[in-house]
């Protein structure tokens, strides 16, 4: 009899210089292990080094690797069993992007100059997905009926003038300050974390991309993309070669990177449904109390 192996995610990745660059400062990471308590979990993260030289390579790197050593450390698989996972995982997450972010900076004050990069990380474990992030790097996610969603914020400043409404979308997509960040890692003051969380079914796809491969594409041709792709059954590395094939089709000017992971067991009941989702409910309604009074003190 021939052994079963389990599998319980899918993943695929590309990356590619772009046309008119001659070094590629994108990196990414994709890991697949096991909490302490045996229960599979996947990570993905992707950071998009700042500057158009060696240093926004140098803080990348650097990024994904102090990210390779933190998941190593066996904190993560621990953190992903206790009780209060995601509490204690978001504290965790962001005390990580605030030591990674001042290592960057004293790093830059130490040779004279600036190394900056942007970071998104993707956590999936048992039916929940967490997101850390910084920067303009995105996550979509594809549900299995079709319905393609953004989970991240860009952290620029022309995505800040059209959320105040000061902008239109058109015109963000092509103005002169459409690259500038408000927030990164190494480069300029305390960084904003973005965290986010969320239930997920076996079979969401999962897309994580740099700017040089969204800024090619409208949203709504993303979601063409990702619903033609996943809809053939493709395999996610043809997946991933296929999107960064369209991207530079479209002349593609920047570094370009995907990343996709797609959770394939895991199906819960109506019931453990249920209790993931009044958690979920329960623990941004209690992190939304910990915003407003930590707004109201500094206030």
């Amino acid at each position: 009899m021939k052994p079963t192996i389990a599998v319980h995610f899918q993943y695929g990745s590309a990356t590619h210089t772009g046309w008119f660059r001659t070094i590629n400062e994108d990196r990414s990471l994709l890991r697949v292990g096991q909490t302490v308590k045996g229960v599979p979990y996947a990570a993905a993260a992707l950071a998009d080094g700042i500057g158009g030289s060696e240093d926004g390579a140098q803080a990348s790197e650097l990024a994904i690797r102090r990210l390779k050593e933190w998941l190593d450390d066996a904190k993560v698989p621990a953190l992903l069993s206790t009780g209060d996972s995601l509490t204690r995982l978001e504290r965790e997450a962001e005390a990580w992007f605030l030591a990674v972010h001042q290592e960057l900076v004293e790093i830059g004050r130490g040779s004279g100059g600036r190394l900056g990069t942007t970071l998104t990380l993707l956590l999936l474990t048992d039916a929940v997905y967490f997101i850390a992030h910084v920067g303009d790097c995105r996550i979509y996610r594809l549900s299995p009926t079709g319905r393609c969603k953004r989970l991240t914020r860009d952290q620029t400043w022309v995505s800040a003038q059209v959320r105040r409404g000061r902008m239109s979308v058109r015109r963000a997509r092509s103005h002169p300050k459409r690259n500038v960040l408000l927030h990164s890692l190494g480069m300029g003051e305390r960084p904003d974390v973005y965290i986010r969380s969320g239930y997920y079914t076996p079979g969401t796809l999962f897309l994580l991309s740099s700017d040089g491969f969204h800024d090619r594409f409208l949203p709504r041709s993303i979601a063409a993309l990702l619903r033609t792709a996943n809809g053939k059954g493709s395999d996610l590395q043809e997946m991933c070669d296929l999107l960064l094939t369209k991207a530079l089709q479209r002349k593609a000017d920047d570094n370009i990177s995907v990343v996709l992971l797609k959770p394939v067991t895991g199906r819960k009941n109506a019931k453990e449904r249920l209790r993931l989702q009044c958690g979920l409910w329960l623990h941004r309604l209690y992190r939304s109390g910990r915003k407003l009074l930590s707004s109201l003190s500094s206030g």
